[in-house]
């Protein structure tokens, strides 16, 4: 990693946990950039070079997984057992959100309720296209049912993904997420099994 990309991501960092620590006291909608920039100790030119606002700052820290989908990830992936790679991408998903999105996800959440992005639904995000090829990787692996296309389960994973995060959220982002979410995932592994099929893990 160059230095340059370091740099970026401690000024990301330091403007996230800014907009976490202002949150705590006053309205998210009330939080202001300057208020970030103060608080991270960056300049407003510095935020306006990266963010057109504090939203798209926020959105960004969730949808940076998907820088995370590198080659060498998904190489890695795929010398794994069908199964075990979609495991894998789920738990790496669940921590980068638990270590580096945190408790910056309710601002995400109030984000999303604004009807100002569907970029997380966008199918060519790295992270949903890498979840789709190790659903079909599983399916032809016959672990889980061809019932659903690849990108019906997709939607499915996708939609328990968000329903746990949004509960963690009401929890005040405490707990291990990826605990919970291999229990849970594998009795929906094991409801999207074929009949005939092997149970998954």
């Amino acid at each position: 990693m160059s230095k340059q990309y370091s740099c970026s991501d401690a000024t990301r960092s330091a403007l996230l946990e800014a907009v976490i620590q202002l949150s705590r006291d006053q309205e998210y909608d009330s939080v202001t950039v300057r208020q970030i920039c103060r608080q991270a100790g960056v300049s407003n030119g510095a935020f306006y070079h990266h963010y057109a606002n504090k939203d798209q700052l926020v959105l960004q820290a969730f949808l940076d997984f998907d820088r995370a989908v590198t080659p060498d990830l998904v190489s890695q992936c795929e010398s794994m057992l069908p199964m075990e790679s979609l495991y894998f991408m789920f738990r790496n998903y669940l921590e980068y959100i638990q270590d580096q999105v945190g408790r910056a996800m309710p601002s995400y959440y109030r984000v999303l309720l604004k009807g100002e992005s569907r970029e997380y639904r966008n199918p060519q995000r790295p992270f949903l296209r890498a979840m789709r090829f190790h659903c079909m990787r599983c399916q032809d692996a016959g672990l889980l049912t061809k019932d659903y296309t690849a990108d019906e389960l997709v939607d499915l994973f996708s939609q328990y993904l968000r329903g746990l995060l949004f509960d963690w959220c009401l929890c005040g982002c405490t707990g291990a997420l990826w605990p919970r979410a291999e229990r849970d995932l594998h009795y929906w592994i094991r409801g999207l099994s074929p009949k005939d099929g092997a149970n998954a893990l």
